[in-house]
């Protein structure tokens, strides 16, 4: 296991740290796999993440064939060092060590932008993760709470991205304290930093 953060979640087998990493190459073809079950009681929930995934894998082959994806920490430090303006892209997965599941339960494709700011562009749950018979609960949070380690260590203060229908209420109740949202969403000022907070905790 290569995790540089682990929150917790609730597993089958009761509370649990949930192994979050950076994608590399060999995830891509993973994620192109991504299916929902026969009879998937959150069917329209489950097309939308698939399609995530495969957007997800397309952006990281684009940004590693221009040398501008990143594979960890340390990676996106040294690339953005200084007053590089350069955009980063780069793959956070979430990395199941259950029995019986996807080898990857959850994904986010996130970049840093020229002015250093996080663009979330997609963050999928494979639909196998957010079937309520499944006995999985709060790997979206866990995967936002990576996030929140990375602006930590990158001392990013803002995160923004596009909010669907079915996801607005989960960044409102999440992360903005009840802030309603509607097709976009902005994490910054006392949400970031609780975020960070909550990264740090979680940090391997």
């Amino acid at each position: 296991m290569n995790a540089f953060i682990a929150p917790d979640i609730l597993t089958p087998n009761g509370i649990d740290r949930l192994p979050i990493r950076f994608g590399v190459a060999s995830d891509i073809g993973d994620l192109r796999l991504w299916r929902a079950g026969r009879g998937h009681p959150l069917l329209l929930a489950a097309r939308d993440s698939i399609e995530y995934a495969k957007l997800a894998s397309k952006r990281w082959r684009y940004y590693a064939q221009r040398g501008e994806s990143a594979k960890s920490l340390s990676d996106i430090e040294s690339m953005t060092h200084g007053d590089n303006q350069n955009e980063i892209g780069f793959l956070l997965v979430a990395e199941s060590v259950w029995k019986n599941t996807p080898p990857t339960l959850a994904i986010a494709w996130c970049r840093r932008t020229w002015c250093h700011h996080l663009v979330l562009d997609f963050l999928a749950c494979h639909p196998f993760a957010f079937d309520p018979r499944s006995g999985f609960s709060g790997i979206g949070s866990a995967m936002l709470v990576a996030l929140g380690l990375v602006t930590e260590r990158l001392d990013i203060d803002l995160i923004w991205g596009e909010a669907t229908a079915a996801s607005a209420g989960f960044y409102s109740k999440r992360v903005l304290r009840g802030q309603p949202v509607k097709d976009h969403f902005f994490i910054q000022g006392k949400n970031l930093a609780t975020l960070k907070q909550d990264g740090k905790i979680f940090a391997v």
